[in-house]
């Protein structure tokens, strides 16, 4: 009972400088997040759990700062003093490790694509989602090396220690629905196949993930739980049934090394095969989807552009949101926290974009994120949270002027792959007039 009055006593206490942030992220998710994985602050910090996480996040908010300016800026030091040292951050990210963050990316990623479901187009009736794979470097450390590897080329190894990450993307919002982290000799069809995707949906894939066993478990697992993916060009079948001259129910041969690691995959398995011209060339794509009259082959082969918007995803977070720096911790468990911050950051700032697209009535997509990013993160730079209101009315605000962050319409401009000549090394010399 005594621990219990304690630990209620010290989230009243540190609540109050964190109520705005309710805007972003509702505190009584961060507050179940840290009961549930044990990291509930007991004792009265100067940084409590929940400062802490939102520490966390800032570090992603903030990447070109110090941890103690990101400190600072969101200040989180708790009591009568502003200030903390730098190695009282540390301590705190430590003692909080990488679970609340990781707890509180899944809260937020399921609770967010399910507000935004009824929001947005979809296929016939099934959202679109993406999967694909992403690498990060971090400080080269030995505990970081010993831990995460790093990947190797023909000739030798990169300089940093990597970590790999397989992420669920929503192709229409850019929010990241679930994510798998690992060391760089765990490869991206294993992280996938602990991916969570959603009922009524269809998945697209590159060609690296065609796996008879991963496909049949990923369509198996949920109820109309679909993928697409490009064909390979050496695809070994044969025909069921032909329902067109380029859309046909094919049988696929399992290979020897699938059955020796799953017995349970038996000689074949089936798929659908559409072909498709497309500037002269053809494009095949292999699906789940069987039922030719639901999803016309072209309509199938179209929606395998969207691919494209997870490797926009990526851009947006390594270029954009961490400015193309490689992360900063320096031990594996602060390396997954940090991720994680990253993951639930770019989620919060792509959340608030889909609110701007619904009051200027586009796609979300059509927000510029570069622009619109930094205009949330200079919120909370300026706006001191002891002012009671200023978040909530500077977001309202941002919302009122969503239609300056909508990009201009694309040009279709055709740009043929050519190889340029080379430069010449010395100017071309000039021919005297007699």
């Amino acid at each position: 009972m005594n621990l219990s009055h304690h630990l209620d006593l010290t989230r009243q206490q540190t609540l109050p400088s964190l109520s705005h942030f309710n805007e972003l992220i509702d505190l009584n998710w961060i507050k179940a997040c840290l009961k549930e994985t044990g990291k509930a602050s007991i004792r009265k910090r100067k940084l409590p759990a929940e400062h802490v996480v939102w520490l966390v996040i800032g570090l992603a908010l903030f990447r070109d700062q110090p941890i103690w300016y990101v400190v600072q800026q969101l200040q989180l030091v708790f009591g009568t003093t502003q200030y903390c040292v730098p190695s009282a951050s540390v301590q705190a990210r430590q003692r909080l490790g990488l679970e609340p963050l990781q707890a509180l990316f899944s809260t937020l990623s399921q609770a967010w694509f399910q507000d935004s479901q009824q929001q947005h187009s979809d296929f016939h009736g099934l959202r679109i989602c993406a999967v694909d794979g992403i690498v990060w470097s971090m400080p080269h450390t030995q505990e970081n090396l010993n831990h995460f590897g790093s990947s190797k080329g023909k000739n030798a190894s990169a300089p940093y220690p990597q970590v790999r990450a397989t992420c669920l993307v929503n192709t229409n919002t850019h929010e990241i629905i679930d994510a798998q982290l690992g060391s760089m000799d765990q490869g991206e069809l294993t992280l996938a196949s602990q991916l969570k995707a959603p009922a009524q949906s269809i998945t697209l894939f590159d060609r690296a993930y065609f796996s008879a066993d991963f496909l049949i478990n990923w369509h198996s697992q949920t109820e109309s739980r679909h993928w697409l993916m490009r064909a390979k060009d050496n695809l070994r079948y044969e025909i069921i049934k032909q329902h067109s001259k380029h859309d046909a129910h094919i049988r696929m041969p399992i290979s020897p090394r699938a059955k020796k690691l799953n017995p349970l995959l038996g000689e074949y398995w089936e798929a659908r095969l559409i072909e498709i011209e497309h500037l002269g060339k053809t494009r095949r794509y292999i699906t789940s989807l069987m039922d030719s009259k639901a999803y016309p082959p072209k309509e199938v082969a179209m929606l395998y552009v969207q691919r494209w918007e997870i490797e926009m995803c990526y851009r947006e977070i390594k270029s954009d949101l961490q400015d193309s720096q490689t992360l900063r911790s320096k031990q594996p468990d602060l390396v997954y926290q940090e991720l994680w911050g990253v993951l639930i950051a770019y989620n919060v700032l792509r959340r608030q974009m889909r609110f701007m697209a619904e009051r200027a009535k586009v796609s979300p997509l059509k927000i510029s994120f570069h622009i619109a990013s930094m205009s949330i993160i200079n919120i909370l730079r300026h706006t001191p949270l002891e002012s009671a209101g200023n978040l909530p009315r500077h977001l309202e605000h941002l919302l009122e002027s969503s239609k300056m962050y909508v990009l201009p319409e694309k040009r279709h401009r055709l740009c043929p792959r050519v190889v340029k000549g080379k430069p010449a090394k010395y100017p071309k010399k000039k021919c005297q007039s007699a």
